[in-house]
């Protein structure tokens, strides 16, 4: 079975891989910006500096997201165990294993399809609040709480 510790540092390195890689490509955009404008003049300059531009506010919106992604994360404490499920809990079910901290999808976790789900979708609604045991139905299936930590 899957520690939260070890799912929290998956989810943390994922964010910190995020944020890297949102960098390399705003410096990318910054070294293209400098050399075009040492070597181009005229309309298509103008052109290729705006497209940039637009680049980089959706870089730059890109990393607030990762920002905010990963203030959330602080506020979990993986030593904390739950039984019941709440913000910070890493739940095994029949269905499969959910860690419920911040919205990231699936995310292979040492060979465990762990799914990085918040309060806000329909599967944290319906989960929020249940216990060891209990039992939800989304989409027509049936899913047992196996385990909670």
């Amino acid at each position: 079975m899957l520690s939260k510790q070890i799912a929290f540092d998956a989810v943390r390195k994922e964010l910190n891989g995020r944020t890297s890689r949102i960098q390399v490509a705003f410096d990318d955009l910054k070294n293209a910006l400098n050399s075009e404008s040492k070597s181009t003049a005229g309309d298509k300059h103008e052109t290729g500096r705006a497209m940039a531009q637009l680049e980089q506010e959706k870089l730059s919106n890109q990393l607030v997201q990762v920002v905010n992604l990963k203030e959330a994360l602080s506020k979990v404490d993986p030593n904390e165990y739950h039984k019941v499920v709440q913000y910070g809990s890493l739940i095994n079910t029949s269905n499969g294993t959910f860690f419920f901290s911040v919205g990231l999808g699936k995310l292979d976790i040492n060979g465990y399809d762990v799914f990085c789900i918040t309060a806000t979708t329909p599967l944290g609604q319906l989960l929020i609040g249940k216990r060891k045991g209990d039992s939800i139905k989304m989409n027509g299936k049936s899913m047992k709480i196996l385990a909670i930590l």
